[in-house]
This record gives C-alpha cells, sequence and structure tokens, in this order.
C-alpha cells in the first residue's frame, strides 16, 4: 500500500504520515472520533453501521499463490494440499474468501501460519519452504525474492482496496489526491 500513500504527499514533501495496523473495527473507531484522517483497507465502510464514514474503492488484483523451495507436480490447486500454507489471517477479508475458496474448491489446507502482515508473510514464506498467497500485483516484487516462483493466479480470488474517511475529511488535501488519483495502472 505504500504506492498508494505516495498518492498522498505533495510535491513539496510537506505532510507528516503516520501509519497504524490495527483491526477494521478500531480503526473505524478511531476514524469517527477523528483520531484518523483516512484508512487504507481491503473492504469498504457500511455508512449504516458507521454513519458519517464513506468509502472509495481505489482499486483491486486477483491473487496469486507462491511457493519457495521444490513444487509438487500435482496440479493447481490440488498441489495446495502438498504443501504448508502460510494465509492472511482469519479477521481480514482476504482470509475468509480464502477459506470460503478453499471449501468451493474440496480442499483442506495444512496451515502453518496465518498473518496479518503480508510483509511479514511474504518474508517467512520466502525463507520456510511454504506456500503463500499475496495480490498478483506485487509478483514482480515477490519474484525477485531468492528460490519464489509463483505457482498459479486466482481470478476469482480478488482482493480489493478503499480509501474511508469522515465526511468532514474529503476536502483534506491527501485524503483528495488518494481518492482522485488513478490507480489502474498500479492494479492492472
Amino acid at each position: 500500500m505504500s504506492r498508494v500513500l505516495l498518492k498522498a504527499l505533495p510535491e513539496d514533501d510537506g505532510i507528516h504520515l503516520r501509519c497504524f495496523e490495527s483491526t477494521h473495527e478500531m480503526l473505524l473507531e478511531q476514524l469517527s472520533q477523528h483520531k484518523l484522517d483516512m484508512i487504507l483497507s481491503d473492504c469498504p465502510v457500511d455508512s449504516t453501521q458507521s454513519p458519517g464514514l464513506f468509502s472509495v474503492k481505489i482499486g483491486e488484483s486477483m491473487m496469486s499463490f507462491f511457493c519457495s523451495g521444490e513444487v509438487s507436480k500435482k496440479r493447481f490447486p490440488a498441489i495446495i494440499e502438498d504443501h504448508k500454507l502460510l494465509i492472511p489471517g482469519s479477521r481480514t477479508a482476504m482470509g475468509r474468501k480464502l477459506m470460503l475458496w478453499f471449501d468451493s474448491q474440496g480442499i483442506t489446507p495444512t496451515i502453518l501460519g496465518e498473518f496479518d502482515d503480508a510483509a511479514l508473510m511474504k518474508a517467512f514464506g520466502s525463507n520456510h519452504h511454504a506456500m503463500f498467497v499475496a495480490p498478483t500485483f506485487y509478483s514482480s516484487d515477490i519474484l525477485e525474492l531468492p528460490n519464489v516462483r509463483e505457482v498459479a493466479k486466482v481470478e476469482a480470488l480478488k482482493e480489493e482496496y478503499y480509501v474511508i474517511f469522515a465526511e468532514r475529511m474529503i476536502q483534506h488535501p491527501a485524503v483528495k489526491r488518494i481518492c482522485e488519483a488513478d490507480f489502474s495502472k498500479l492494479f492492472h
């Protein structure tokens, strides 16, 4: 999401960014209390549950499965059952989507770990002979890791990205720049 945050920066870099990671609910509460200016999230806000908060979809990416070490000769998705798997945490939208997708495919994965932090999952996966999932638009960065290969892209699994803000913040220059930015090249 660092590429999205770059759009928040004015040309003179005259801004002080403070970035926090927490549960979606906790961040929404802080946003509604005006303790935050905006949230970058993988799911939209439900305006009926959080009046005064709004979300704008800024992009989406299909997901890819990556693996370090030797890869089983089975076809995808059956190959997943031959590897230990690292997945996004069950509190994330993608973690829940993955579990539903596994069920729909008749797959019973062996989950080695759940990660709320995607960068930590990538780093752990690249060093632990495990299969892991990440947005496809990160493929070029991930494939630079030693001994990591892309196993498959899954169009049925899409991670969505939203900026969430309080109504009063739509005029904040950084929030406005992100809401108005064209991220089509990033999320191609």
